[in-house]
């Protein structure tokens, strides 16, 4: 028998910056970054249309250096539309508690609305609710985030049938590298705490956290709309629904306007344009619907003769946005031939013998990777070849 029913998002981010690597022109981008609130709102619907008991959102609803007066009102005004639903939200590391945060409200216009709790303590705290039986127990992080391995220890669990920990946090051997760690945990402990249902918030990817019995007692939601090339694919909220026996129940609902779709190209083999353009046509069919930002990553080895032409290409697909990316191209040049004394073309041959040798002698396998690229950028240089980023993806 239902005991009660949650709608889960986090990391919305809202008004924050569109990432450069899916090189949207300025009009599209702010179009994305409207999306992000029309992710939000969506979200917010979804808890009415599904007769939510709470929402749950663990951080990083906007980024502290972005967010103004106009976040602020929107984020209160569409909260306060869902009344008498109860929000419950534990700020993350970009959303965290600073000076002048919205969270922190200094004028009677600027409270938030009394179905909201903001948990403000850097410390857990619980928050019980009689008529469902349950307790949610959260944190904030104030500042750049808590770094602090606090789930080591035992975390106070209210004597409810029902318990919910909310928090902004990084579960081991899953982060991502460009991830900052705050409050970072492992399985065992998260499952060692004993609460029904850990609701996580910090990464931008849907993940469960399952006990030894198989049940699920944690999750994170992803991100509600996708950004950047680490934001691709499907994003959603989670409806969820727990029992009188503590199990607990998750759906995924899609809130996202559009999609980024990341396709990858190998192009080895191709000998002119064409052969290249159909290569592109092969690896994209039926990946990206037309509302959505499709972003597609050549690579393999490309003949050094071969003038790489995709603009024509780009304009014709009928996706929102569509870019190109080659720096995962090699020219298909032998370097080792090259370095070998050269009567035909002596510049290029010395060139490439030092730059293999300073590869070889590099301390580092960043160093040769640096050196690596910088080979085939001077060869293209030499060759008039236009010059592509390596790292631009």
């Amino acid at each position: 028998m239902l005991a009660m029913r949650f709608v889960q998002f986090a990391d919305t981010h809202l008004d924050s910056y569109i990432s450069g690597a899916i090189r949207l022109g300025s009009d599209r981008s702010a179009a994305l970054l409207r999306d992000l609130r029309t992710a939000f709102s969506r979200a917010c619907a979804l808890a009415v249309e599904r007769h939510a008991d709470l929402v749950l959102i663990p951080g990083d609803l906007f980024d502290y250096e972005t967010a103004d007066a106009s976040t602020a009102a929107f984020l209160m005004k569409t909260l306060a539309e869902i009344a008498p639903i109860r929000v419950f939200i534990t700020p993350g590391n970009h959303d965290s508690l600073r000076p002048g945060s919205p969270y922190l409200p200094v004028t009677a216009s600027s409270q938030w609305p009394g179905n909201v709790h903001i948990f403000t303590s850097p410390r857990f705290e619980s928050v019980s609710i009689e008529e469902l039986g349950c307790s949610i127990t959260g944190i904030a992080h104030a500042h750049r985030g808590i770094t602090d391995r606090i789930l080591a220890a035992p975390v106070r669990r209210p004597a409810c049938p029902i318990n919910i920990l909310l928090f902004h946090g990084s579960r081991d051997g899953y982060k991502p590298s460009e991830k900052e760690t705050v409050i970072p945990f492992s399985d065992a402990e998260l499952l060692s705490q004993g609460y029904t249902y850990a609701a996580i918030g910090h990464y931008h990817s849907f993940a469960a956290i399952q006990d030894h019995n198989g049940c699920v007692r944690g999750a994170y939601s992803g991100c509600t709309q996708g950004r950047g090339l680490d934001e691709t694919g499907e994003k959603c909220v989670l409806v969820g629904e727990i029992d009188l026996e503590g199990n607990v129940a998750l759906e995924r609902v899609e809130v996202a306007s559009r999609r980024i779709i990341s396709v990858d190209a190998d192009i080895t083999g191709c000998r002119d344009n064409a052969a290249v353009l159909s290569r592109m046509d092969a690896a994209v069919s039926g990946k990206a619907r037309e509302c959505d930002v499709l972003c597609v990553s050549l690579s393999g080895l490309l003949p050094p003769g071969l003038d790489l032409d995709t603009a024509g290409w780009e304009s014709s697909q009928s996706c929102f946005g569509v870019n190109v990316g080659a720096a995962g191209i090699q020219p298909d040049y032998d370097l080792e031939a090259l370095a070998r004394e050269s009567a035909a073309s002596p510049l290029k041959s010395s060139f490439v013998k030092k730059m293999l040798e300073r590869e070889a002698q590099a301390a580092t396998d960043e160093d040769k990777k640096v050196l690596h690229d910088a080979v085939y950028y001077g060869l293209y240089a030499l060759d008039g070849k236009k010059l592509e980023p390596r790292d631009a993806d």
